[in-house]
């Protein structure tokens, strides 16, 4: 019985100590993997929090890294948002900008718990986290003097008239005179897209909305971000080609 009792004690004391190991291990390769926020809190860094409902965009700053729960707890967001606009269910984009490299992540918001009279927002951590490239295609800047008109369709099938601010192979931002929030949502469905770039190259796709927001000023508008879709690769490396060509020529200039 005692040959027993001890042939347990040192299994016992084996299997705790792997399960020890195992623990350290996966804790370690957590920290790892949220290294970025780690360092980001402890720097107290302005981070750009973006919501995909509203298109609104805000600072804020990273309060803790809760590994065991698995959550993100983000301070009061500025400017402040009206009372009760977000809910849990909410999702927003994280981003910060770092030497070229941006880190950004989307992540459903858990609660709003108010701490000393200021809300603390708890949003569930992402599964990855790591700062890359910030774009995969060059983006070139459009001048007023030289205006880029495109006609879209809206997700009510209606014409829409716009103004590009910039253009990349992969996307543009756009200007939309008036208030149209109403009809979009983060990644909202655009049947069609069309414009024509240096005269004779002309697009036609369809398109995803990336990003929005209402402004007041100078004017009533909407500012929309969409990402091409359904581009074909010949027609992308074309509009690349020039885009690069015209870039290297402002720059020249």
């Amino acid at each position: 019985m005692a040959i027993l009792q001890s042939v347990l004690q040192k299994f016992s004391r084996k299997a705790h100590s792997v399960d020890v190991d195992q623990g350290a291990k996966s804790l370690s390769r957590k920290i790892t993997n949220y290294a970025p926020l780690f360092e980001l809190q402890e720097q107290r860094q302005l981070i750009e929090v973006i919501s995909q409902r509203t298109g609104e965009t805000y600072q804020s700053m990273i309060l803790a890294v809760d590994l065991n729960r698995e959550q993100l707890e983000l301070d009061e967001l500025f400017p402040q948002p009206a009372d009760f606009i977000y809910q849990p269910g909410d999702k927003f984009t994280v981003k910060h900008h770092h030497q070229g490299l941006v880190l950004s992540f989307t992540c459903t918001l858990n609660s709003i718990v108010m701490s000393l009279s200021s809300p603390i927002y708890t949003l569930q951590l992402p599964e990855q986290v790591n700062y890359q490239q910030r774009r995969q295609f060059t983006r070139l800047t459009l001048s007023k003097q030289q205006p880029l008109s495109v006609r879209l369709q809206s997700p009510r099938r209606t014409p829409w008239y716009a103004t590009a601010n910039n253009i990349s192979a992969g996307g543009m931002r756009l200007v939309i005179g008036g208030n149209v929030l109403d009809q979009l949502q983060h990644n909202t469905y655009l049947p069609e897209c069309e414009f024509r770039f240096n005269h004779d190259f002309q697009i036609r796709c369809q398109a995803r909305v990336k990003g929005f927001r209402f402004l007041r000023r100078p004017y009533r508008h909407t500012e929309l971000s969409i990402e091409f879709k359904d581009m074909g690769p010949q027609q992308r490396g074309q509009l690349e080609q020039l885009i690069e060509s015209f870039s290297s020529t402002v720059e020249a200039a």
